[in-house]
């Protein structure tokens, strides 16, 4: 192919990015093909449950395996998963799973489910607030650090503290909403007796 050697180029890129694609999305799958053959499905569906996977998440293993010939046995998977989702669904781990900002897949089974779901939420809620908070501080303390320096204009220096004003606001309105983020997510423990 006589092509200009940009053209050449992006040809070459696009070959390697093929190369590659394979190698990326095999490291993407829920278990390597090699440990398909010899899995527990129990257990791996129990650590599944345990991590609040969704049931979807079998298609997942079904994908990783079909290259080796291997087929997840369902019912092995989904006895484990539930038991694993046991452990999962308890109070005090939608507390952690949210504070953490892991999300919740809905997975919890019938009565389960409404506790829960608040929980996770009003401790996800905490989590974000505290997460927008850190964003805006470390813009924050970026802008501070650019102001310091020697060579800035008047004009430049005027535009970062108008810059750092509007943080400093923004800072302290979301220092607020994670106070009542927490406060909520106090009464929604108080409510479920935690």
């Amino acid at each position: 192919m006589n092509l200009p050697m940009p053209e050449r180029a992006c040809v070459r890129g696009w070959r390697l990015l093929c190369a590659a694609l394979p190698l990326a999305l095999s490291a993407c799958a829920s278990i390597p093909e090699e440990q398909c053959a010899s899995v527990d499905w129990r257990r791996l569906g129990y650590d599944d449950g345990r991590a609040g996977y969704a049931d979807t998440r079998l298609a997942e293993h079904r994908d990783a395996c079909k290259g080796v010939g291997v087929v997840p046995d369902q019912a092995r998977w989904l006895a484990g998963r539930t038991d694993g989702l046991r452990e999962y669904c308890q109070l005090p781990n939608a507390l952690s799973e949210g504070r953490a900002g892991r999300p919740y897949r809905g997975v919890c089974p019938g009565p389960l489910d409404p506790p829960f779901r608040d929980l996770h939420g009003a401790a996800y809620a905490v989590h974000e607030a505290g997460r927008r908070m850190r964003e805006v501080e470390s813009t924050l303390s970026s802008r501070e650090r650019e102001l310091r320096k020697d060579n800035l204009s008047d004009r430049d220096r005027n535009r970062i503290r108008s810059e750092i004003r509007e943080l400093d606001r923004r800072r302290d309105a979301l220092r607020d909403e994670r106070y009542r983020r927490e406060a909520e997510l106090d009464r929604v423990r108080a409510r479920l007796g935690l």
